[in-house]
């Protein structure tokens, strides 16, 4: 296709999306073509919502705060999206370690400036040895806390910006929110946004390639049938995360960035009952850290319970469901009668279930530095990777919406540019 003014956007996400909002909203890019494609079939990325038994569920991102988010307190606010609390600040069935956490961890704060090249993990067991370093770990319940990329400052930033913990830091007031219908409602209105300000879209393609030229880039997708298609481009902005920039022939990050890169599995599963037993045991709306596979089990009002972990313990029931259906479930049972100290035989039986595992659900910069450049670009400035990865809200839809708007304005600026330019030239 060819017309040299195009702004092609590569990933639908909350990136992507955030990106093509605030280009069409601009002056600056009057003239210009913007379209986004997406690999998949919707828009999201890993924000993607399900309804079941009536009502929604986040299988990837399902809260937020507005003291720690306020992007997406904003664009929730704007597009009058109903929300709720997300109850889960407080636990019940107190981990043996968490007296006196909140404590141990603000007398080790100040003392993370002089252990910036070692593990979080390393760094705790300096301070307090082995043994109860891996306790305090347990008791966190985010097994990521024991990666050798995890340094102490994201430790800290861990701890600090996640509701079921963030008692145990000084942020431990801060309140949180999910949306009623799912965070897919609030990317399917900023799809629909974005399509009424022109913006056009194509599904089912797959970036497979990039051909450079002097003053454009071609992009060859592979579309829903294997067939070519070519798209021409004046701008191209890879709204990808590292993992997909890595899967792509672009010699990522080695000519891209001074940086590296990691990423951290993780993986939700709901399990749905015929009665909420659960407010028997006055768990309604709480949760719990548990020192089993489960990690951190969720007793959503009287609608279901959910577990939620990451690392090696995502990895571990991603193996499980392979099993099939009865046994996974059976192993979900049979560690909630552990982690609640009820007896298998007086639970319940579920009758639905819903899992979902994100190879690489959160990812990040693993040197952490406020000097990561806001985007990455090559030619020229006319190819730019984004991602949530590259700011200080890695995992978070806060930081896709940064990462997106940080894209935009790197185009604008160019644009401007070439308009004065333009200007003086005549």
């Amino acid at each position: 296709m060819l017309n040299n003014k195009v702004i092609s956007i590569v990933g639908a996400g909350i990136s992507g999306l955030s990106c093509a909002l605030k280009l069409a909203g601009s002056k600056l890019s009057k003239g210009y073509t913007i379209r986004i494609f997406e690999n998949g079939e919707r828009t999201g990325g890993r924000a993607h919502s399900i309804k079941m038994n009536d009502f929604s569920i986040d299988l990837g991102a399902g809260r937020f705060s507005p003291a720690l988010h306020p992007n997406v307190s904003k664009i929730v606010s704007e597009l009058a999206e109903k929300t709720e609390v997300f109850p889960f600040t407080k636990i019940v069935c107190p981990h043996p370690q968490h007296a006196g956490l909140k404590e141990i961890l603000a007398q080790l704060k100040p003392k993370i400036v002089s252990s910036y090249n070692e593990s979080f993990f390393q760094f705790l067991c300096n301070h307090l040895g082995n043994e109860k370093s891996h306790a305090m770990i347990n008791g966190l319940g985010y097994d990521s806390l024991y990666l050798p990329q995890i340094s102490p400052e994201i430790a800290y930033d861990i701890i600090e910006k996640h509701p079921e913990i963030q008692c145990f830091s000084e942020n431990a007031g801060y309140e949180w929110f999910n949306l009623v219908d799912g965070f897919s409602a609030l990317v399917k209105s900023l799809y629909e946004r974005a399509a009424v300000l022109g913006v056009e879209f194509y599904f089912e393609h797959q970036l497979v390639g990039l051909q450079t030229k002097s003053n454009s880039t071609l992009l060859e997708f592979s579309g829903c049938d294997q067939q070519e298609i070519w798209h021409n481009s004046s701008y191209t902005v890879l709204a990808l995360p590292p993992t997909a920039m890595a899967s792509l022939n672009l010699d990522f990050p080695g000519s891209w960035s001074d940086f590296t890169y990691g990423s951290i599995p993780l993986f939700k599963g709901f399990i749905f009952f015929d009665h909420p037993w659960w407010q028997d045991y006055n768990l309604e709306n709480k949760v719990t850290i548990v020192d089993n596979p489960l990690r951190k089990l969720y007793f959503k009002s009287d609608k279901y319970i959910f577990f939620y972990t990451d690392s090696a313990c995502a990895d571990f029931w991603y193996e499980e469901t392979k099993k099939g259906e009865a046994e996974y479930i059976n192993t979900v049972m049979n560690l909630i009668s552990m982690a609640l100290n009820i007896p298998i035989n007086e639970l319940p039986w579920p009758v639905q279930n819903k899992f979902k595992y994100w190879p690489s659900g959160v990812e990040f910069a693993i040197e952490t530095s406020p000097e990561h450049p806001p985007v990455l670009s090559k030619n020229n400035g006319t190819i730019i990777a984004t991602s949530d990865a590259y700011t200080p809200h890695c995992g978070w839809m806060e930081g896709g919406i940064i990462a997106g708007r940080n894209a935009a304005d790197y185009i604008l600026r160019q644009l401007e540019k070439s308009a004065v330019a333009e200007t003086e030239i005549n």
